[in-house]
């Protein structure tokens, strides 16, 4: 999800498993206020997730359907304990997030991309300059172009 979507990890550590959903074939991840298809790969991992049983020894303090679960009962995975996990992986997070961002950037106006990923509009715009593509030419040239 942070390579995807250029989540930040305390949005993914606080994910609840009614976050992942599926419609007939489709599995799809809401963010915000809008449903995203997932990848196959993607879609299947987290459907396990989602699918996990409950830690079964927090009897005394059941689960919250977090998608990440923690260590102490009613807890989610830190954002820090994700980003361990990852940068053990060679990955790491800050630059993941911005090119992740800057990938969507390219393809999507900030006015789509903001509200599909719960994104500020300043950071969706800000994504966009960094992409460095700028839909003013376009329509420029929408507006000049002769009729066919």
């Amino acid at each position: 999800m942070l390579l995807l979507f250029g989540q930040h990890l305390t949005r993914i550590a606080a994910l609840t498993t009614h976050a992942v959903s599926a419609v007939g074939e489709d599995t799809f991840l809401t963010l915000d206020l809008t449903s995203i298809p997932l990848p196959a790969s993607l879609a299947s991992l987290l459907a396990d997730l989602r699918d996990m049983p409950a830690p079964t020894n927090w009897a005394a303090n059941p689960a919250q359907d977090w998608l990440f679960p923690g260590g102490r009962p009613g807890r989610h995975l830190s954002a820090t304990v994700i980003g361990r996990r990852l940068a053990a992986h060679h990955s790491p997070n800050r630059p993941a997030r911005a090119t992740a961002l800057v990938a969507l950037a390219q393809d999507l106006p900030p006015a789509v991309l903001g509200p599909m990923l719960g994104l500020h509009p300043v950071t969706a715009a800000h994504g966009r300059r960094r992409a460095s593509t700028d839909w003013t030419a376009y329509l420029e040239a929408r507006l000049t172009a002769p009729p066919r």
